[in-house]
């Protein structure tokens, strides 16, 4: 599809039996020649990234839900959400429990206990699909931060239950590799000479550090985000503090994530001073997370 073709794209489907706090809304998108897709439902949860996405919202009032097709041709469109019926049959509501926080790719069970249900429709808010058809489940979480679990019994789209869970982003092992010597009683190569070393080429890879990295810590790091905030230090001097080849990933407060480069531009566009930062480092001095006190959209 061409840039033309992906613009005359004028609107995107909207199906609910109702447009209520907390009732599913499906949002898809049938045009020919498309091949990625962003939803963004206004109402700062994740972007899902399928032609076909369920959502539900859970605050009363006007949403600009934005569609960006083939990442060229944009679609946007205003829903308004009523207050939810309080005449609702509450023993309609399907039942089940989810946990406060979970951890990032640890296998967690869903059970239904509603009387009576003879079909069931799982979603976990990350697949932006039906992730479950069955009764008793189990679901991994890939990505941190809040999902929003749904669960819709017997076709009945009016009574769907939303709950809300926190993923908790898996901490990275440093393993350890001992060395050892093993006990050889003969070497047959021993008097075997060595063949001489090859030339180093020059398009071999190396993992290069950064001049200025040894010694930096969260407080030195803090002085030298106030200096990009300030506009005093450019992209190419703070890259000085980094491994060239293993640069750090930054992570907020509301566990969402960016590139350093990102966050560089975003502390430059901003002009505050960063504070309470945290850094893990690796066994090579490389700065490899760095923990951020605020929320991505502080920055964004």
């Amino acid at each position: 599809m061409n840039s033309g073709d992906e613009c005359n794209i004028k609107e995107f489907q909207v199906d609910a039996p109702s447009f209520k706090v907390g009732e599913l809304i499906i949002f898809s998108d049938a045009s020919k020649k498309s091949h990625s897709w962003r939803w963004y439902f206004g109402d700062n949860t994740q972007i899902s990234f399928r032609s076909k996405v369920a959502h539900s919202f859970m605050e009363e009032g006007e949403y600009l839900v934005k569609l960006i097709v083939n990442n060229e041709c944009t679609i946007q469109k205003v829903i308004t959400i009523l207050p939810k019926e309080n005449s609702l049959d509450k023993s309609k509501f399907p039942k089940f429990r989810v946990p406060g926080n979970v951890m990032q790719d640890e296998e967690v069970e869903f059970v239904d206990r509603t009387d009576g249900a003879k079909s069931w429709e799982w979603r976990f808010g990350e697949s932006g699909k039906v992730d479950s058809f069955d009764e008793k489940c189990t679901y991994v979480f890939t990505t941190p931060g809040k999902k929003v679990v749904s669960l819709v019994v017997n076709n009945d789209y009016k009574h769907v239950t939303i709950k809300e869970l926190f993923v908790i982003p898996k901490k990275k092992e440093v393993i350890k590799v001992e060395k050892y010597k093993s006990a050889i009683p003969w070497n047959p190569f021993k008097n075997v000479p060595d063949a001489p070393p090859e030339e180093e080429k020059d398009d071999v890879v190396k993992v290069v550090k950064g001049p200025e990295i040894g010694g930096t810590d969260a407080r030195k790091l803090e002085d030298i985000l106030e200096s990009v905030a300030k506009g005093k230090t450019n992209y190419e001097s703070f890259l000085k503090h980094f491994c060239k080849y293993n640069l750090p990933i930054v992570i907020y407060k509301d566990a969402k994530t960016s590139s350093l480069k990102e966050f560089f531009y975003a502390v430059k566009k901003k002009g505050d001073k960063v504070k309470n930062v945290t850094i893990q480092k690796d066994g090579e001095d490389c700065i490899r997370v760095i923990n951020i006190d605020k929320k991505h959209k502080s920055y964004f």
